[in-house]
């Protein structure tokens, strides 16, 4: 291309618009009427490390003579580059945005958003003068890359609105890739408009990222900018859209579909779920309607039905995804197809892989789970289950959140089973393990069974007569045992004597987090700061539960003094922690509000972090963590509005459950109002109606209100509805068969 100064005397001739529009001569500068209009706008341009561009400048800044920027106080700012911490925001980076860099993409945007939208040639012709033109004299200018790539982000962001054609909008993109300013959202933009055209097309402008992103690799193609923070696109939506363009290929062409090749060509270790698709393609226009969007996720699930192998990789990499993620919908959504695979293809699920959804839901803290696949698992011809098996199920009898949610009876009987039951396991496996023993050791200190603890260490501890070390995970289950009992001098006592022992024990951050939860509740301050000095001087790394604690204390102390708390301040001091940053995400968010709102006692510490999280958007993560708060223990209008954000996304059943479970026990006409609109749903997708979960939680509030009318009422609408009945509700419906009379089709279902 010829240079703007030789295209403005060759092409454009004696155009004096269009030699002023690129300050062609030295002394050409817009005046200030000019700059004043669109000067909020140009400074956005101040980029923010990682996050964000800083926030516009005042428009009080003036021009001074010379072309430089004054601020209020008078002080004169250079015209290069430079960086400088922002006092706001002291991790952000800002930049001093060079004149020409400043002037040109000033114009660049006034012609597409002057530019009428069914004819855009000449703002794209100005558009590639700019960006060759400020490439030409980059170096001579000292503009950085950095700069360069920010100040068009916001200008081509204009374009993509403007631009609703597909082949338009990719010319847009050639040119930003040609200058290297490419951006993710624009890759984005354009896939979204060429899959409601052409699948192929799309899967091009995929390739053509990974070739791009992999040569550019300067860290800003994801980088996100302040007119970013309401936008919809997010770095996975790429890979959701080519996975949907690869799977409609598939499909029109009547060719076999393989996840593994779905799994090259994306260029990761496994394919997006049907969820993330669905956000992606409709939240970004990229399919026509809803309807057109089930047939696809109809079909979908058919070809990975096909294909799936109920103890396969995939199955393991999604219970792993499940758990990094504490997300039990994702595990199960898992089992469910799991179990759809293994009728299908006559391939039972193995063991091996049952148990691994049994850790999944036990890292989830689901426990009730665990014990019905182990019960599930004994039914069907497992008769002596492996050591594995039986250390997760010990653990869950002994687990804190289940010991939680038992009453005192409930407890004692508890504590009588796990007898029952270890004594099971040692007539099965006589040989005692280290981590058996730590387990053991754990479910009895919970219980605060300590002579059990005494029994057993005695018994089989190299301490004791027996051959077992006691590893270090048995010595901080003693100590968790003890704090959760209320016996903390005890259990500081304790942790001196086994750091003294010559082990070289130290306390894991599980361990540590159990004294700090103690001392922050009783509100002792000057015990936790003594807890996270402790933590700090034996290198005992942080996690989301520390991070959980600290938050929730540090809301109540700033409150006590009457200050309002600093969120972006203490996140960043996480984030920041050289021994276990931080990683602030939509899960992270989500963990730490879930950990907030569980007791309801720091709700507004919650809605704090839910307001900061939303620079990533309406995740239904996030949105699911603070509306079951609010519905707990906040307000049901926050919830309702929470609901309706998140239904616009994602419009699935299990939000819906959320919703009227909840909203039962505080408002039941509202509950039965949100019913009879979940009915509603079924006109617009198939999937989306009540289910088993619905009529569950429906008929056991009725039933425990002795409410015989609404009885009737559920029993008549199961009878209706058709729907599947899960393994509890056949008991139920038996039951009340002998005081109520049933429907007959949905007698004959249960007997």
């Amino acid at each position: 291309m010829l240079p703007v100064r030789q295209l403005a005397r060759t092409r454009l001739g004696p155009s004096i618009s269009r030699q002023w529009r690129f300050g062609l001569t030295r002394g050409a500068r817009l005046s200030s009427s000019s700059l004043s209009a669109q000067e909020a706008q140009l400074n956005e341009v101040s980029t923010m490390s990682e996050a964000s561009v800083t926030e516009p400048a005042k428009n009080a800044s003036e021009m001074n003579p010379n072309g430089q920027r004054s601020g209020k106080s008078g002080q004169i700012h250079t015209n290069s580059d430079s960086d400088k911490p922002n006092r706001q925001n002291p991790g952000a980076r800002r930049y001093k945005i060079n004149p020409k860099l400043r002037d040109i993409s000033s114009q660049v945007r006034s012609s597409i958003e002057s530019a009428d939208a069914s004819d855009t040639a000449e703002a794209l012709e100005i558009l590639e003068e700019g960006l060759s033109y400020l490439r030409e004299v980059q170096v001579a200018e000292g503009i950085n890359e950095e700069s360069l790539f920010s100040v068009f982000q916001p200008v081509l962001d204009v374009y993509s609105q403007k631009i609703t054609d597909a082949s338009t909008l990719n010319k847009v993109l050639d040119l930003a890739i040609e200058h290297k300013v490419a951006h993710g959202f624009l890759f984005g933009r354009v896939m979204a408009l060429q899959a409601l055209e052409s699948y192929q097309a799309v899967l091009q402008t995929w390739v053509r990222f990974l070739e791009y992103s992999s040569a550019v690799e300067n860290g800003l193609v994801f980088k996100r900018f302040g007119f970013m923070k309401d936008s919809a696109f997010r770095k996975r939506d790429l890979t959701n859209l080519a996975f949907y363009s690869y799977v409609q290929s598939c499909l029109a062409a009547n060719a076999k579909y393989d996840f593994r090749d779905a799994m090259k060509l994306l260029q990761t270790d496994e394919v997006p779920e049907i969820f993330q698709v669905r956000r992606t393609v409709m939240g970004l226009g990229a399919v026509r309607s809803e309807k057109e969007f089930q047939e696809f996720q109809t079909q979908l699930n058919a070809l990975e039905l096909e294909s799936l192998d109920p103890n396969g990789s995939v199955v393991i990499r999604k219970i792993n995804r499940a758990v990094a993620t504490n997300d039990a919908n994702l595990l199960n959504r898992t089992y469910e197809l799991v179990q759809d695979a293994a009728l299908k293809h006559k391939r039972p699920i193995s063991e091996n892989t049952l148990t691994r959804f049994m850790n999944g839901y036990l890292e989830c803290q689901q426990i009730d789970r665990v014990f019905d696949i182990f019960r599930s698992m004994l039914r069907n011809g497992i008769s002596k289950p492996s050591i594995v098996t039986w250390d997760i199920v010990l653990r869950c009898m002994g687990h804190p959140s289940y010991l939680r949610t038992l009453n005192e009876a409930k407890r004692n009987e508890n504590l009588v089973n796990l007898r029952r039951t270890v004594d099971t396991v040692l007539s099965l496996y006589p040989e005692m393990s280290p981590k058996t023993l730590s387990i053991i050791v754990a479910g009895f200190a919970n219980m605060g069974d300590f002579d059990a603890v005494d029994e057993f260490l005695a018994k089989y501890s190299v301490q004791g007569s027996g051959k077992v070390p006691v590893i270090h995970a048995t010595k901080n289950n003693i100590l968790i045992g003890l704090v959760l009992n209320k016996k903390v001098h005890e259990a500081e006592e304790k942790l001196k004597e086994l750091m003294a022992d010559g082990s070289g024990y130290v306390p894991s951050t599980s361990c540590m987090n159990t004294f700090l939860n103690h001392y922050a509740r009783a509100d002792n301050y000057k015990a936790v700061d003594g807890i996270l000095k402790f933590m700090k001087q034996h290198n005992i790394p942080e996690e989301i539960g520390t991070y959980t604690i600290v938050i929730d204390l540090y809301f109540k102390m700033h409150r006590a003094k009457g200050l309002a708390p600093n969120v972006t301040e203490l996140l960043e001091s996480f984030a920041s922690n050289k021994q276990a940053g931080l990683t602030l995400n939509d899960y992270t968010y989500s963990i730490l509000i879930s950990g907030l709102v569980k007791d309801g006692l720091n709700l507004e510490a919650a809605r704090t972090l839910f307001d900061h999280s939303k620079s990533y958007g309406n995740s239904p993560h996030v949105l699911t963590a603070m509306l079951q708060g609010e519905l707990d223990h906040g307000s049901v209008g926050n919830a309702e509005i929470l609901f309706e954000k998140y239904t616009k996304s994602k419009n699935d059943p299990r939000i819906w459950n959320q919703m009227i479970k909840a909203l039962l026990y505080k408002h039941e006409s509202l509950a039965l109002q949100y019913y009879q609109n979940f009915k509603d749903q079924e006109k617009i997708s198939s999937r989306c109606k009540p289910n088993h979960y619905t009529y569950y939680f429906l008929i056991q509030h009725f039933m425990k209100k002795g409410n015989k009318e609404k009885i009737d009422w559920m029993l008549q609408e199961m009878a209706e509805s058709g729907s599947e009945l899960g393994t509890e509700l056949p008991k139920i419906i038996r039951r009340l068969s002998r005081e109520h009379t049933v429907p007959k089709p949905l007698l004959d279902r249960v007997v």
